[in-house]
């Protein structure tokens, strides 16, 4: 499996009855394509999110994303890097 990034826009801010009817509208699409959420960070200003999900590749995500009609800006596949090459 993949780590895959969605940035989103939201304006208006984001509120917890929109995040609930997306996060409702993409399970059946998640599920389908065997994508896996492991968590989301949203910006202070509720304006912006980053999703991080597992899943096959990008093309997977994106055409979930687009079958449950959940808006998205931009959607990559990422490589995870936890350490940093020099002491800090």
């Amino acid at each position: 499996m993949a780590l895959v990034v969605v940035e989103a826009s939201y304006d208006p801010p984001i509120d917890q009855a929109l995040w609930d009817k997306l996060a409702e509208q993409s399970l059946p699409c998640f599920s389908e394509r065997n994508i896996t959420w492991r968590r989301t960070y949203l910006s202070r200003d509720r304006k912006r999110t980053v999703c991080h999900l597992e899943a096959a590749d990008a093309d997977t995500v994106r055409a979930a994303y687009q079958r449950g009609n959940i808006p998205y800006d931009n959607i990559w596949s990422a490589d995870l890097v936890d350490t940093l090459p020099i002491n800090v």
